[in-house]
């Protein structure tokens, strides 16, 4: 499998599970409401979201319209100490997944 579809793998699982990694939301998409969260978690978890900033083909990038509302997402891939990027993002153990979540108005 090549890095490019380790990441695609490792990405896909993230969303899917939100482990191995953090999730961060914008205060647009906090003021949302619980429910509303869940309802954005659970889409992206199920794959969906046109991944059009996907420019690597590595699903860590893209945008998902929820209640006729656009959010944009996007995963990077820092070190364990989340002071830098990862030296290998395909090694989970070198790696900490960050998903950015946010309101297109907030972009």
């Amino acid at each position: 499998m090549s890095p490019m579809q380790k990441n695609r793998v490792l990405n896909d699982n993230f969303r899917k599970t939100a482990k191995g990694g953090v999730i961060s939301i914008s205060m647009g998409i906090h003021m949302l409401g619980r429910a509303e969260v869940e309802n954005i978690m659970k889409r992206l978890g199920g794959g969906e979201g046109e991944r059009s900033c996907d420019v690597a083909s590595e699903h860590d990038g893209g945008e998902i319209t929820v209640s006729n509302r656009r959010i944009y997402w996007e995963i990077n891939c820092y070190n364990k100490a989340m002071d830098d990027m990862s030296p290998d993002s395909t090694d989970p153990d070198q790696t900490t997944r960050y998903m950015t979540l946010l309101l297109d108005s907030e972009y």
